[in-house]
């Protein structure tokens, strides 16, 4: 690992009341000390107050300085915290100080990539770390701690801890068969079946996680004229979308950011599809589709007042497949009981009604919105893991497939059996660590800001 001894401001650089300079490394306290210029014996985990100080003995500015000597400190390593006023000038010339008493600027998450390193952190917790400064939402800043705290990265340990038994029995069966019974082939294949199930149940909360990490992308889709914008800017809470009653007036998408329940959302509003030699709103239409595509959900609008149409049947037929939610609008305008009719002639589950003149009916169709995503039942204690554990955990979940699918064939071949248990507890290594390449590390760690 390199020894270099790093320096970062680990908080943004910006005007501010207070900055932290951190510093990280054999050479930690010495470079901090001569920055202080203090002579007394410096004690850990206490607070210094003094004047920071240039080469030529002048005053940079005053602050404050703690030393955390290792391995009891973020990275392992002895690191020093400078917290001077906020200013850039200031944090630059202390940066650059540091620097020229023999520390180096340090590399994007380098900070964090040394506390992994030096076993203070496990790589899900030190993605988790990046996630947490990230977070768009308390629900996604809650999901990142409960990573941080290593609830992952116990649940991975205990799956790898049960292949871990499972190879350890074939093993002494196989090194003392005098001395070890014959193991009941059908505790091996349940064992594994369990831990498939558990690796399964893992992989379910991948793209629940990423909606609450990254948002919901949800689009308004619809003929024109049946109040999507109306809608639009109904959730959005204030008027973003221009409302007429001309045919067509919105020609391109509109995308706004909120947050609904606590998770981010960012909403289309799409250009009303129907059939149209207009050049420019042909372009929107076009761009419209391309926006469902990319949708987690959309809400599929009709008039209410004017019911269903040819027209908006053939765009519902269109984006069937994606499982849109129908969407009544207007339904100020008719009686309660037409809306049963649409649901028994079309066949659709349900239709929520919204009025979004009056605002009626919102709350409802923003539960709908959630239970459909399967945001609904959430624990705070639940986790959520990210692209990179999906894979590792596909790769286990295959090869205990294939152990299953061909338990018959190996039961008689333990030397295998044994082989190829080794081999997905080495993907489940992967999540954690235990086992990873340079490449992988510098692809979660150039997310980090510097500093940190």
């Amino acid at each position: 690992m390199d020894k270099d001894t790093i320096v970062a401001s680990a908080t943004p650089l910006i005007p501010s009341a207070v900055s932290i300079i951190r510093i990280s490394g054999d050479q930690a306290l010495n470079i901090g000390r001569k920055l202080f210029q203090l002579s007394e014996t410096i004690k850990e985990r206490r607070v210094y107050f003094g004047k920071i100080r240039d080469r030529a003995g002048n005053v940079i500015d005053e602050g404050l300085f703690v030393y955390f000597k290792a391995p009891r400190s973020f990275t392992g390593e002895d690191v020093v915290e400078i917290q001077p006023h906020g200013s850039i000038p200031v944090v630059k010339k202390i940066i650059e100080e540091a620097i020229s008493l023999g520390a180096r600027f340090a590399e994007p998450g380098e900070f964090t990539k040394r506390a992994f390193l030096n076993g203070k952190i496990d790589l899900t917790q030190a993605e988790a770390i990046a996630d947490l400064i990230e977070a768009k939402s308390e629900k996604a800043s809650r999901a990142a701690v409960n990573i941080l705290e290593g609830k992952l990265s116990q649940k991975v340990r205990n799956l790898r801890e049960k292949l871990l038994n499972l190879v350890s029995l074939i093993e002494a069966e196989l090194n003392f068969p005098e001395d070890v019974e014959e193991i009941d082939f059908k505790i091996i294949e349940e064992s594994l079946k369990d831990v498939l199930k558990e690796i399964e149940n893992l992989m379910r909360t991948y793209k629940k996680g990423e909606l609450i990490r990254e948002g919901i992308k949800l689009a308004i889709v619809g003929k024109p004229n049946v109040g999507k914008s109306s809608l639009f800017n109904a959730l959005v809470g204030y008027e973003r979308a221009i409302v007429s009653e001309y045919r067509g007036t919105t020609r391109d998408f509109i995308e706004e950011s909120l947050s609904i329940k606590g998770i981010p959302v960012r909403l289309l509003d799409t250009a009303g599809i129907r059939d149209t030699q207009d050049k420019i709103e042909k372009i929107g239409i076009q761009k419209a589709k391309e926006k469902i595509e990319e949708a987690d959900i959309i809400l599929f609008v009709f008039d209410l007042s004017e019911g269903l149409t040819d027209e908006d049947l053939k765009i519902y037929n269109e984006i069937k497949d994606k499982d849109p939610i129908v969407v009544g609008n207007k339904s100020d305008l008719v009686d309660k009981k037409e809306v049963d009719n649409f649901t028994k002639k079309y066949y659709f589950k349900s239709i929520i009604t919204v009025s979004s003149k009056n605002q009626e009916n919102l709350d409802q169709l923003e539960e709908e919105i959630f239970q459909k995503l399967g945001l609904i039942e959430e624990s705070s204690s639940d986790i959520y893991i990210n692209l990179r554990h999906y894979k590792a955990l596909e790769k286990a979940k295959n090869v205990l497939e294939n152990l299953i699918q061909n338990a018959g064939k190996l039961k008689d071949l333990k030397e295998i059996l044994m082989l190829e248990i080794n081999e997905a507890e080495k993907y489940l290594e992967e999540i954690t660590g235990e086992i990873t390449t340079e490449d992988v590390l510098g692809n979660i760690f150039s997310r980090f800001c510097i500093g940190k």
